[in-house]
């Protein structure tokens, strides 16, 4: 019989602001026929190290492919499904989108929307660290090996942008309900400044953004009931009408709200 072990872990301190979780999945043996899993844009960014076997990712727009040994998952602007395809063996860290750039040296409107070897981003790096990883005796020993090699990466790339940092926290703070006209007047620079400086480290649009925030807001308000209908719902989180909801449910989840609900398999 198939066993999968899920494990969440303790933070370092001086990733703790920054790092949203660090955890692991491994089964005891070969998965066979396992159902795909469904992600949603959560406005995160994600780093996976494999040291079991790559799972497959299946994309919005029908393409497929195998994962590499370990990748970045940038932010995201539609859903895609994974899958195991051999034996299941990871371990990930979750970024909060206020500290993802920290740790890349390159903007991270590069990795944006995709699923980007990480050898593309740290170079030799991260083959050393992805054999460190494969070859640890434990999930303890991997937990430190990723650590030291977030705390390197922090050290070497960590230079904070106060504006982006600014918006990101308006933006959390309205729901994703604030115009770029309006956030840039808040922060006191010009639209296309902000858009700039945070598409370099974010990797959307300060809009793109805005609009994934916005959608994980209706998540929380239909997952909690707090609404009585969907239309109340989409004019509570900033929607013109029903159809533009609809519309924006699609393009985020490929289904209807109802559908979300009922479907099997699917992570926000």
């Amino acid at each position: 019989m198939v066993e999968t072990c899920y494990r969440e872990y303790p933070i370092h301190p001086a990733l703790a602001s920054l790092v949203k979780s660090i955890w692991s999945l491994e089964s005891n043996r070969t998965v066979y026929g396992a159902l795909p899993e469904r992600i949603l844009p959560d406005g995160c960014v994600e780093l996976v190290f494999h040291f079991h076997d790559p799972f497959r990712t299946h994309f919005a727009d029908g393409n497929s492919a195998v994962q590499p040994r370990s990748f970045v998952v940038g932010q995201m602007k539609r859903f895609l499904e994974i899958a195991p395809v051999g034996r299941i063996g990871f371990i990930a860290i979750r970024f909060s989108a206020r500290g993802a750039y920290l740790f890349f040296p390159r903007s991270l409107s590069q990795v944006a929307t995709g699923v980007v070897d990480l050898t593309e981003v740290w170079k030799k790096r991260a083959e050393e660290w992805n054999d460190r990883v494969a070859l640890a005796r434990g999930m303890s020993a991997r937990v430190r090996i990723v650590e030291k090699a977030l705390l390197a990466s922090l050290r070497e790339n960590g230079r904070s942008d106060r504006m982006v940092d600014r918006c990101l926290q308006l933006i959390e703070t309205n729901a994703g309900q604030s115009s770029v006209a309006q956030l840039a007047s808040e922060i006191g620079a010009s639209g296309r400044q902000l858009t700039r400086r945070f598409q370099n480290a974010v990797g959307v649009s300060p809009k793109e953004f805005s609009r994934v925030s916005r959608f994980l807001y209706v998540l929380r308000c239909l997952r909690e009931r707090k609404h009585q209908t969907l239309t109340e719902t989409a004019l509570v989180c900033g929607y013109f009408d029903q159809a533009h909801f609809n519309h924006e449910f699609r393009e985020f989840a490929g289904m209807t709200p109802g559908e979300l609900f009922n479907f099997p398999n699917v992570a926000f």
